[in-house]
């Protein structure tokens, strides 16, 4: 429950998206260029043993914003309940960039995404490695999209494997 306050708080802060005009992307070039160099200071601290999602969340809350709603249903179902909102999408892009878990190309590493996925969920980290291997082909060319369908299949995958079966 705390990751689902957590994640609200940070989702509070997504109001730019960056797969709507080659303008904005120009723009966010500096962005880009900070996230890469915030991500070098949590990838430093992902080695150690000290390091924790919730601290990305609150880094990505300063530039998107989502309601705590968005993220109560996500963490209950595995999607937004708005899913034409590219805020909350964008969110998780800069989390998934921050944790070491998508490079800025939008690849996603199925070994970090195990190592980081149990301080979210209580599941075996070969099961993750097996759900994220599946989840990681994705069609989409927007950035923001292809993170949210991939941890959007990652957590219905786990809903619907590990969560119904209680």
């Amino acid at each position: 429950m705390n990751l689902v306050y957590g994640l609200a708080f940070v989702l509070i802060a997504f109001s730019l998206t960056e797969c709507t005009t080659k303008e904005k992307d120009k723009s966010n070039s500096n962005v880009e260029i900070e996230t890469t160099t915030a991500s070098m200071s949590i990838e430093e601290r992902a080695k150690s043993e000290e390091f924790n999602i919730m601290e990305v969340m609150v880094e990505c809350n300063d530039s998107f914003r989502v309601e705590t709603s968005y993220l109560e249903s996500f963490n209950k179902s595995g999607s937004f309940p708005d899913e034409t909102d590219k805020t909350p999408k964008c969110f998780m892009r800069c989390v998934l960039e921050k944790s070491g878990v998508a490079s800025p190309a939008s690849q996603f590493n199925v070994k970090r995404t195990a190592e980081i996925f149990p301080q979210i969920r209580d599941i075996p980290e070969e099961d993750i490695v097996k759900i994220a291997t599946e989840c990681t082909d994705r069609p989409e060319t927007c950035k923001c999209e292809r993170s949210y369908q991939y941890l959007k299949c990652l957590m219905e995958t786990v809903i619907e494997k590990f969560e119904l079966k209680r």
